[in-house]
């Protein structure tokens, strides 16, 4: 099963070079050390903050608290308020239903994250819609199903479904695509409540081959 755990936060602007440096040289490696495997850095280029999203994952959930009690790890996130506001975390698990086996870093991408919860009554609908989503995305070249997450906290809403894009102009590409508008449209009006998105931008900081030698 797949472990999602994020961390957000907005970087101080007056504090930017010394962020930097910390999460080169200390962030990551002890995060790194206390057994947390970092899958993704990201900036959030449209939708809500906060601005900032690292992103980790590990074998299962005991291991991701057993990491976040870790006492460097917790040191680690005193030091990081130092540099950042609003930070925030999220844990969400895989429901398996995209086949995705194993959650790793991705080079380069630019992802369009949508966050949702389904309306109790329309379970059984939602299941049927996640099945034709992957029907469908599987027909487009252009974008990646990668995974649907379900947020156990810290989240606004119960669902996270991320998609994958090489060019953010892909995204564009997807909101006209008709197959994919029918969805959304279902999805929206039929199924779910509190919908958002986020549009989000890889940074270097977290992508290979810097730090996935890691």
């Amino acid at each position: 099963m797949n472990i999602l755990y994020v961390q957000y936060w907005d970087i101080i602007r007056s504090k930017e070079d010394e962020y930097s440096s910390f999460i080169i040289n200390k962030y990551n490696p002890v995060a790194k050390a206390a057994g947390l495997e970092i899958v993704g850095g990201y900036y959030v280029e449209a939708g809500m903050g906060p601005s900032t999203i690292a992103c980790f994952t590990a074998n299962d959930i005991s291991e991701i608290n057993r990491c976040v009690l870790n006492e460097n790890f917790i040191k680690l996130n005193n030091e990081l308020l130092t540099y950042v506001d609003n930070k925030r975390s999220l844990l969400a698990i895989s429901t398996g239903r995209t086949g995705l086996e194993k959650y790793q870093i991705q080079e380069g991408v630019w992802k369009w994250n949508h966050y949702y919860t389904v309306k109790p009554e329309k379970k059984e609908l939602y299941r049927a819609f996640i099945k034709k989503a992957v029907e469908v995305i599987k027909k487009i070249d252009f974008v990646e199903l990668t995974e649907e997450w379900h947020i156990l906290y810290g989240g606004i809403s119960d669902y996270l479904l991320e998609m994958s894009f090489k060019d953010p102009y892909d995204i564009a590409r997807l909101m006209n695509n008709e197959d994919f508008r029918e969805l959304e449209k279902l999805l929206k009006k039929e199924i779910i409540t509190d919908y958002s998105s986020r549009i989000l931008r890889s940074t270097e900081r977290f992508e290979k081959p810097r730090w996935i030698t890691l």
